[in-house]
């Protein structure tokens, strides 16, 4: 086997761009390349000659955690709904614990089985501990705990400070970095994975700077569009910039990642789509690597049938594990030249990115002068005029809507959508173009 493929000689790309102009005939080849929203420019093929180097996987796991968040405030109901939903085929909770009686809230859910992932502010850290104690053998437990507010120095010294309570679970992980909403905000992918890595790396600098050692590893929580190879690789360039962090502090901690489907580009027309982009979504976050996934349900942004889309929001991460498999495969993008070539172009313009910010005096300084929501929000005007005008197509809301379709949306309603803390270019089109109260 070895003697066959010596006799054919290998194709170059420039044998493969010499082929394709020709097949162009007069046409320019420069007409199939097109630079997308974050900059890149993307070629018509890729080769080996695009890659930098041969990439080890960005990741040996196969499966991930069906996660699903708490809804209510009321413990009973909050109970109710975590129960109903591992029953039918969850096998992850978020809990937000502020207010939350926990005995009722996780009576009959055994957290030794299940990923968990708590948000706790400074009083309800130590109600948590005190409930994790009181029920559980430490080191049985896979959890998350993201602390509420961490948004200046003062904030996270003070989280510092509680970590240790924690400490007798190594798989209790408190160093823990929410990015969901900044992706939310309708930022670049670069830009998105720049701010997660300037944000970790402000975390490392003070734990480093207080002598603290943390043996469990680091969480971070971000989001994913429909944009699926690029999505993917942004995922992939987390990781990869992991190593380099890991390197730069000589830790050796581990990185849990969870990804929750996001919010910018779901409509009320035709919410059935929905279905299909959080379907999209959610495999980029499988190929990319995620240990646990959230999808958003089809109709959050007008619920119209909360049991059929909480059920489907399961059911599809299910077929895509029961009957696509995609549990079975581990970095199944690695080797590829075009996803690595993106998630190398995604990784390099996110290093530069962050070392901005740390000339601009790290993260904690960049949140205090709003640099972030500043640039995002430029981001987001960018992204919303390619919907406006119609350059960028969303079926069912600015081509082929359903003109069959009845919604009507009250006064309250309208107002509640106009400011919700998000970007959704295409939730913004539709309130201007289709649900004003005069339209």
């Amino acid at each position: 086997m070895p003697e066959l493929f010596s006799e054919f000689n290998p194709t170059t790309a420039a044998d493969w761009k010499a082929q394709i102009v020709k097949e162009l005939r007069g046409e320019a080849y420069e007409s199939l390349t097109w630079k997308n929203e974050n900059g890149f420019e993307i070629q018509p093929f890729y080769t080996t000659e695009d890659l930098k180097q041969q990439y080890d996987p960005a990741f040996t796991h196969a499966t991930w955690e069906i996660c699903v968040k708490g809804k209510f405030a009321d413990a009973t109901e909050l109970n109710k709904q975590f129960l109903k939903q591992l029953e039918g085929g969850a096998s992850s909770i978020s809990v937000f614990c502020k207010n939350i009686d926990l005995d009722t809230a996780l009576k009959n859910i055994e957290l030794n089985y299940i990923q968990s992932t708590f948000y706790v502010d400074e009083n309800s850290a130590g109600i948590l501990k005190t409930y994790l104690e009181k029920n559980y053998d430490a080191a049985t437990l896979q959890c998350s705990i993201f602390y509420d507010t961490l948004n200046s120095e003062e904030e996270f010294e003070k989280w510092m400070s509680q970590m240790g309570q924690f400490e007798a679970g190594q798989n209790i992980k408190t160093v823990s970095f929410d990015a969901l909403d900044y992706h939310n905000l309708n930022c670049l992918a670069y830009y998105e994975v720049a701010i997660i890595l300037s944000g970790i790396n402000a975390y490392l600098g003070k734990l480093s700077d207080k002598k603290l050692s943390v043996v469990s590893p680091f969480v971070i929580k971000t989001g994913v569009s429909a944009d699926y190879f690029m999505q993917i690789s942004k995922l992939r360039a987390i990781k990869r910039l992991w190593q380099l962090l890991k390197i730069e502090y000589g830790i050796t901690n581990g990185l849990h990642v969870i990804v929750e489907t996001g919010l910018t580009n779901k409509s009320i027309s035709d919410s059935y789509n929905n279905l299909v982009r959080t379907t999209v979504e959610s495999m980029a976050a499988v190929a990319g690597g995620c240990n646990e996934l959230i999808v958003t349900e089809f109709d959050t942004l007008f619920s119209v049938n909360q049991n059929l889309s909480e059920r489907l929001a399961i059911n599809q991460q299910l077929i895509l594990k029961e009957e696509s498999y995609l549990d079975k495969m581990a970095d199944v993008s690695c080797g590829s030249y075009y996803i690595e070539r993106i998630t190398d172009l995604i990784a390099t313009e996110a290093l530069e990115t962050m070392k901005r910010f740390e000339k601009n005096g790290g993260y904690f300084k960049c949140l205090e002068s709003n640099l972030f929501i500043t640039e995002i929000s430029q981001q987001a005007s960018e992204k919303a005029e390619k919907i406006n005008n119609k350059s960028q197509i969303v079926i069912g809301v600015n081509k082929f809507r359903n003109e069959k379709e009845s919604i009507r949306l009250s006064a309250a309603k309208i107002k509640q959508l106009e400011h919700l803390p998000m970007n959704n270019p295409v939730l913004n089109f539709e309130l201007e173009n289709y649900f004003k109260p005069n339209a």
